[in-house]
């Protein structure tokens, strides 16, 4: 069948032919009806059309035509119809032209359709071959992908083990540098940090009187453990206010404050850790008494040695410390005048006799110095002790301390010749001194001993006395120690703001009308509302000046911090929680960290931010004086008038403090 269809394919134009001539002999001859079986034409033009093309179904056509006229031509009576025979031929014009007709546009209908086919044949096989490619280029693909996936999973493998080999050295590089510095000095040296530079430094020295002593007494394992207690216990605290421990010397402790964080209130924080050293050993009841002394002043700090380095200060501020701390009472801190200026407003001290600069060489005067100060202590108004005093300093060489002392004696007795005498011979020797440098001159040094810290509630500068006496027993509800604050708070000296804006908070919670329990939680979230400064730098806790929009954003996140901390510290009270979260929300919407406004925000934070800005004015801070309290108020006035602050709490703490 399939060799039948081919053949007759190929030779369909000889067929044509020949059925064409057969028609025509059969309806010429065989058929009456001829112009009825005319239309029989159509169907071999039509294949012609389609198998042969155009030219050759037109060309079939008009044969087909001149054939037919032809034998009209030649028997014209087989052809006639009632029509005359004008109408034959026109009907033979009409049927020859459409038949011509229908070959042309069926043959170029299969011209272009043969076009189409062609094109879609090439079209085909070159998506064949670009399938074929595809086919061929994804197997490689694969092949290299799968490739690459081993590499890079062996490379990942490679590097990972890499990584947890430098992890672990780095972990052991630190291990051993941390037995041997600083925390924050191994992160600075890792960090490409850590430089030598001149500044200003707290120097703190510590040592046990009696632990030679002990030692010798007690078998080397026993004064191993006890010496590692201690100073297990010393390092938190060292640590806490931020003290580089620079080394341990026995039973001793060096330290340095300002270094290698250039913290602005270093005097502070060296105080702080002292006094807090000794109320430690104190409470922890060890047979030893401490001495400690800390000396402020400019320093060289930086890394020494060779191969084995450790960071430290030097100069003359390490010596003044050791020297303070060696004239230091037991179980007390002893600091210079340059500490005890940074640090007056915070602390109460006892100022002390002043200090030789140097090693005692005549300890018999020394000694006579010391029993003179003690009558002195208690006779301070006696004209011959001052006399005596200014006559050892004279004979020490102390020119300026025997002209102080003999001055103080004359003008408490103005008719004791002996004392005009000494005061004239002091003055004439301290006038040529100013005119010749006089080499290895000896000077005192102020001391100052610690005795404790100030009360920041008895300020009657910002707390009125009838407020102190009503409302300061509330402060025992409070069961968090002040340490935990104290390290936060003398970061930016904002020393005793917990306890101010707790006591004044309760008393506006009180006359607001806030329930007990309200009160005892505002109370608590008043006292640790500031916990999370720990995470803001340093730097900005103190700067001059107004923040740039970025580190704004960073000293607004210790709310956040605060009301996490108190979590973790076990207050699962929302209320507390909230109230320390949103005490930095404005009454207009325009504070942090939700932006709440009006009575949205709890109504401990809406007084929490009053007092807090009310403390914050009134305080002594690093950067600036504290304000006067009624300038402070006004200025709090004019904050409330703009919409910062809740009128209602505002006009509370006015009636407070009136």
């Amino acid at each position: 069948m399939e060799r039948l269809k081919n053949y007759l394919l190929n030779n369909f134009e000889q067929l044509f032919v020949l059925l064409i001539l057969c028609a025509t002999v059969l309806v010429n001859y065989y058929i009456p009806q001829k112009l009825a079986f005319l239309n029989f034409y159509f169907l071999p033009i039509i294949l012609a059309g389609y198998y042969l093309g155009q030219r050759k179904a037109v060309l079939g056509a008009v044969l087909c035509a001149l054939v037919i006229s032809l034998y009209v031509v030649l028997s014209p009576e087989l052809f006639q119809t009632p029509h005359s025979l004008l109408d034959v031929f026109l009907n033979l014009m009409i049927w020859g032209g459409f038949l011509i007709i229908s070959g042309s546009v069926v043959g170029r209908l299969k011209e272009k359709l043969d076009e189409k086919i062609s094109s879609a044949e090439v079209m085909n096989k070159e998506l064949e071959r670009q399938e074929k490619e595809l086919r061929r280029t994804n197997a490689a693909l694969q092949d290299d992908s799968v490739n690459l996936e081993q590499k890079v999973q062996e490379r990942t493998e490679e590097l990972e083990q890499s990584k947890r080999a430098v992890e672990a050295l780095k972990a052991k590089v630190e291990e051993a540098l941390y037995a041997t510095m600083d925390a924050s000095v191994v992160k600075l040296m890792i960090e490409g940090r850590l430089r030598n530079d001149k500044r200003n430094v707290s120097v703190l020295f510590s040592d046990l009187a009696g632990f030679t002593t002990y030692s010798e007494e007690q078998p080397p394992e026993t004064v191993i453990q006890e010496l590692n207690r201690y100073l297990g216990e010393m390092e938190p605290i060292l640590l806490a206010f931020h003290g580089h421990i620079d080394k341990y010397m026995g039973d001793g402790i060096m330290c340095e404050f300002g270094a290698p964080w250039d913290f602005e209130t270093y005097r502070l924080l060296a105080v702080l850790a002292g006094f807090k050293m000794q109320e430690k050993v104190a409470s922890a009841k060890y047979p030893w008494k401490m001495r400690v002394g800390i000396g402020s002043g400019s320093a060289i700090t930086g890394l020494t040695g060779s191969k084995r380095q450790s960071y430290t200060a030097i100069g003359d501020v390490v010596n003044l410390a050791a020297r303070l701390e060696k004239a230091c009472p037991l179980g007390r801190v002893l600091i210079d005048r340059q500490t005890y200026e940074g640090v007056q407003q915070f602390v109460e001290v006892r100022r002390l006799r002043d200090l030789p600069d140097k090693d005692v060489s005549d300890l018999e005067r020394e000694r006579r110095l010391e029993s003179l100060h003690t009558d002195l202590a208690a006779q301070p108004s006696n004209p011959k002790i001052l006399y005596e005093i200014g006559r050892v300093h004279l004979e020490l060489d102390e020119v300026q301390e025997a002209f102080s002392y003999l001055e103080r004696a004359l003008q408490l007795g103005p008719h004791d010749n002996a004392v005009k005498l000494a005061y004239a011979e002091t003055g004439m020797k301290l006038k040529g001194m100013e005119k010749i440098s006089v080499k290895g001159k000896r000077n005192r040094i102020e001391a100052y001993e610690v005795t404790g810290l100030k009360d920041p509630l008895k300020n009657r500068e910002k707390i009125p006395e009838r407020v102190y006496e009503e409302y300061h027993q509330v402060m025992d509800l409070i069961q968090v120690s002040d340490d935990v604050l104290l390290p936060v708070e003398a970061m930016d000296g904002s020393i005793g703001h917990g306890k101010v804006v707790a006591l004044l908070s309760f008393a506006v919670a009180t006359m607001l009308g806030m329930s007990e329990s309200d009160k005892r939680e505002l109370l608590l979230a008043s006292f640790l509302a500031d916990i999370g400064k720990q995470i803001v730098p340093y730097h900005l806790l103190n700067r001059k000046g107004r923040l740039a929009t970025g580190e704004f954003e960073t000293v607004k996140k210790h709310a956040l911090e605060s009301a996490k901390i108190l979590r973790t510290m076990g207050y699962d009270s929302e209320a507390l929680t909230e109230t320390v979260l949103h005490s930095h929300e404005s009454y207009d919407g325009s504070g942090y960290p939700d932006g709440l406004a009006g009575e949205k925000i709890p109504i401990g934070a809406r007084i929490l931010v009053v007092m807090d800005a009310y403390d914050a004015l009134t305080s002594w801070r690093p950067y600036r004086e504290p304000w006067e309290r009624h300038a402070a108020f006004d200025e709090i006035r004019r904050g409330a008038a703009k919409g910062v602050y809740d009128p209602k709490v505002v006009q509370a703490l006015g009636s407070l403090l009136t």
